[in-house]
């Protein structure tokens, strides 16, 4: 039965026209189950309905046709209670509509599930039988698993229908939803990039010219054998000579004989090489699958092997012959800093990632470049985007594909509404980082992405409050050399010169991964990252410490902050070490070094409950909202299925906010906030009001933040407060800030 269930879910995802892959799946299900109908509803939210898309055993001619309301009859009920509804005598339920296009009136079993994609329900599968009785508990069990592999594929399905459509009825269909992961809107043309390919993310395609996509496969597999040939060279001696036949079978299954024709035959046919590769794979691989021989079974492990590598190359190829559009938006699974740095600044308008939420990684690095992003978009395969003009909605989370021009010139009047906020907000840029009533706030700015960039409004700020020191080393095939980190420091310390520079010592691991030091784990958020990494690598550490001591050399602005702390004993041996690297920089240059201030991050729930001890062993210390919220919430703020469950303005999150700044205060512990939260209208509102006056941002939000705060008057904010924590949801504590918002008429002014 697991073997019907994958080869039906796979010749679904296989199809590329969503008509004929209900069709196909309707008569595979009703062979598999033995029953005498099948059939498929799909919803239309638009019109409130469930309509026949594909049947094998009801009228044909009411394909298409026939729409029963989300409120009526069975195929209703079954959408309603979200659950299977097994009946011995369909008809003489209650429920029952008669619906005399679909001809099931010799129908009397019933047995219908819902098909539900992140807790909406896209679709009812029904099959029937003349005879009454109930569909046993492994039938039903069945079409429950089916209908629950199915979901993502068939979403997938409607928006590759949908992305193929005409542009008029693009205008209608074409929009996506994501989650909004950076402000902003823009308009361009959509370049896909993956470090690693994956059949699941191939959209079956046609190209009409396949002399073109012949020589691109013929050119994939030559660079596949000869690395089989390195491969096998390199094993040589280290392993059996018959283990190393493999590779001559690989070899074999590449020749035109084997899959090597049956994919050029697919060419010839008209598919792209790409989708004929896809089509050949997954047709062997499943027919190996199938076998009852356990060494025959292993072989479709091979297939896919085999073809994941003739696929990687092929990729590389096209990637190679792009040429990049003028407006570039980045689409990949999961956006990287390496990804961004193949992209010339000034094309890149906007990025897509299909994995991920509003704080991952990805949208941390859109927000401090200052470009749109929407995240979590994984309803169309990835390499289905190439090409296609977009409109990216990083207010919203929307994307449009293909939109039509009256689409396009409306967002571009609302892009040139966004250039004139953003105008009206620099104008104040210079003057005093102060409320209404004068109070004086420190407004510095989070950076590490690209120096250049981040310093040419340094005078505007009071300092960098989070240099994030991992981006160096990401954007690099090995770890930084001293020398290579102390001239890269330098330009941060010397670029901000007189003011104070906080350096985050390296923060890896999560979703943040070092090409050249991969760290594999099952929970990566709870797992080997940031100070626990390099408290375990003091060759890392002492190096890095050691190049921030002598480039702060003649600055003395440097302040070191140590990320991830759980336990104070982390705290004592990163002290320890920053000892060591000082008495060896001092040794070795023999002059007095400038002693930096030592901070730690508040982002870890246990070290909030020893405030009074951390005060008495550092200097300062800054609150990581980001990975705070996560932790609190036990939310994995990359994963797509929970991210809207992530919010830092919970009330449980601004409560423990509200707590650390009381206690702060109380110590006379100086505390800052580096997370998102502190770059946003609604939070630093809030924050303020519960006492914060030091704030580290993204570069791109500043002005506006310093255009807000010079607006209001903390004892306003203060007013407010009780009601804030009082709040009962996210949702709550929004609406609130927005009231006070509109009262100080100025959520007019205000996109955010």
């Amino acid at each position: 039965m697991l073997s019907q269930l994958r080869r039906i879910v796979q010749d679904v995802a296989q199809e590329p026209a969503l008509d004929n892959a209900l069709a196909g799946l309707v008569s595979s299900i009703k062979t598999a189950l033995a029953t005498e109908c099948c059939s498929v509803y799909l919803a239309d939210y638009q019109q409130q309905h469930f309509m026949l898309m594909a049947t094998d055993g009801l009228n044909q001619d009411a394909v298409g046709k026939v729409a029963i309301g989300f409120s009526e009859g069975l195929i209703g009920w079954v959408g309603q209670r979200e659950e299977p509804i097994n009946l011995a005598q369909a008809h003489r339920h209650p429920r029952f509509r008669v619906t005399p296009e679909v001809s099931e009136d010799r129908f009397s079993a019933f047995l219908g599930c819902p098909i539900i994609h992140h807790r909406k329900v896209l679709g009812v599968l029904t099959i029937q039988q003349s005879a009454e009785r109930v569909f046993s508990e492994d039938e039903e069990s069945f079409l429950v698993t089916l209908g629950a592999q199915l979901a993502s594929v068939l979403a997938n399905a409607e928006m590759r229908d949908a992305a193929s459509q005409s542009p008029s009825t693009m205008a209608k269909s074409g929009q996506l939803s994501g989650l909004p992961g950076a402000p902003g809107m823009a308009i361009g043309e959509a370049y896909v990039l993956q470090p690693s390919s994956d059949f699941d993310a191939i959209s079956l395609k046609k190209s009409d010219e396949p002399e073109k996509e012949l020589a691109l496969f013929y050119r994939a597999v030559k660079i596949t054998k000869a690395e089989f040939n390195r491969l096998a060279e390199r094993m040589a001696g280290h392993i059996p000579a018959d283990a190393l036949a493999i590779f001559d079978v690989y070899h074999q299954l590449l020749d035109a004989a084997s899959l090597g024709q049956e994919i050029e035959l697919q060419i010839a046919e008209g598919w792209c090489a790409k989708s004929a590769l896809k089509r050949v794979v997954e047709k062997f691989a499943r027919q190996f699958d199938d076998m009852d021989d356990p060494y025959l079974r292993e072989r479709g492990t091979d297939i896919r092997d085999l073809g994941q590598r003739v696929l990687n190359n092929l990729l590389d190829s096209e990637q190679r012959k792009v040429k990049l559009p003028q407006q570039v938006v980045l689409v990949a699974d999961n956006v990287t800093a390496t990804m961004l740095a193949e992209v010339p600044r000034e094309q890149l308008v906007a990025i897509v990632s299909l994995r991920g939420s509003v704080n991952s990684h990805a949208a941390i690095m859109a927000r401090a470049l200052g470009i749109p992003a929407v995240m979590g978009v994984n309803e169309l395969p990835l390499l289905h985007w190439q090409n296609q003009q977009v409109i990216v909605d990083g207010y919203e989370g929307h994307i449009l594909l293909s939109p039509v021009e009256a689409i396009c010139a409306e967002y571009r009047r609302l892009i040139n509404e966004d250039a004139e906020l953003s105008a009206r907000y620099q104008q104040e840029v210079a003057l005093p980082s102060q409320s209404a009533c004068g109070k004086p706030f420190k407004l510095m700015v989070n950076c590490g992405l690209a120096i250049e960039l981040e310093t040419s409004n340094a005078e505007y700020t009071d300092g960098v409050g989070l240099y994030r020191t991992e981006f160096p080393f990401i954007m690099r095939n090995r770890f930084p050399t001293e020398q290579e980190q102390v001239e890269l420091y330098q330009k941060v310390l010397s670029g901000y010169a007189d003011k104070a520079v906080v350096m985050r010592t390296l923060d890896v691991g999560g979703d943040k991964a070092l090409p050249y030091f991969s760290i594999i784990e099952e929970n990566p958020f709870l797992g080997w990252r940031g100070i626990r990494l390099t408290l375990d690598h003091p060759e890392i550490f002492l190096v890095q410490i050691r190049a921030m001591l002598k480039a702060n050399i003649g600055l003395d602005n440097l302040h070191i902050l140590l990320p991830m702390i759980s336990d104070l004993a982390e705290v004592d041996e990163a002290i320890r070490l920053i000892r060591q690297a000082s008495f060896e920089v001092s040794d070795e240059l023999n002059i007095a070094l400038p002693k930096p201030k030592i901070g730690v991050m508040i982002e870890v729930p246990s070290i909030m409950y020893q405030l009074p001890e951390l005060a008495a062993r550092v200097d300062f210390c800054s609150v990581g909202t980001n990975d705070l919220t996560q932790y609190l919430l036990a939310v994995d703020r990359n994963n797509a299925r929970v991210a809207n469950l992530y919010d830092a303005l919970h009330p449980s999150v601004l409560r423990a906010l509200h707590q650390l700044s009381e206690q702060a205060r109380q110590l006379q512990f100086p505390i800052s906030i580096c997370g998102e939260l502190g770059g946003e209208p609604a939070g630093v509102l809030v924050l303020a009001a519960m006492g914060y006056s030091r704030f580290s941002m993204n570069n791109s939000n500043l002005a506006k933040i310093k255009w807000l705060l010079r607006r209001v008057k903390v004892a306003e904010l203060e007013a407010i407060l009780p009601d804030v924590l009082a709040c009962q949801s996210p949702k709550q504590v929004k609406q609130l800030v927005q009231r006070f918002l509109e009262q100080k008429q100025l959520l007019s002014q205000l996109r955010a």
